[in-house]
């Protein structure tokens, strides 16, 4: 039985309701980003960069446009294939935390390369197990990477918060 809960601070429920903001703002946008042509920007890119670091592998990819593919194995960049959708939740995350402008930017810069270059070592990995592996693919693609992707946000977010963040103590 619970004889004292701690009241809550005026300041603590702000921060809850600014972080559920932000990250309903931040879903609302990644879906209207859906079939844009912002986003098919994005999809072209990530299929570039991936065929750039496979030919770099010594793997004889090509791309054609959202296609990167050789004779064993091709796949098509779709937007989930893309950073966009953890970028955008760490965006929000990283807004709705009470933290300098300087500590932000900080975190934007830094978060959003990791995710991205995590993003392309996906990519890389969801090629070779699709060439060699290709029974393994979906587990691999929807469940192994999706989960990866979005604890690697949440890690990202909580080692920011708790290295740069403006956290108040009770």
């Amino acid at each position: 039985m619970l004889n004292y809960l701690p009241p809550i601070k005026s300041r603590d429920a702000f921060t809850g309701f600014a972080l559920l903001l932000s990250l309903g703002t931040a879903l609302a946008l990644y879906y209207a980003l859906l079939d844009t042509s912002l986003l098919n920007g994005v999809n072209r890119w990530t299929a570039s960069t991936s065929g750039w670091a496979l030919q770099g592998l010594g793997s004889g990819v090509t791309v054609n446009g959202t296609v990167v593919g050789s004779q064993d194995f091709a796949y098509r960049v779709v937007a989930e294939c893309t950073a966009i959708g953890p970028a955008v939740l760490f965006v929000a995350a990283i807004a709705a935390y009470p933290a300098s402008l300087r500590a932000k930017l900080i975190g934007l810069f830094g978060g959003l390369a990791a995710i991205t270059a995590l993003n392309l070592v996906r990519m890389i990995s969801l090629f070779y197990i699709g060439a060699y592996f290709p029974q393994y693919l979906d587990m691999a693609h929807l469940l192994i990477w999706q989960g990866v992707m979005i604890l690697s946000v949440v890690i990202l977010w909580l080692f920011w918060a708790q290295r740069w963040g403006q956290a108040r103590q009770p």
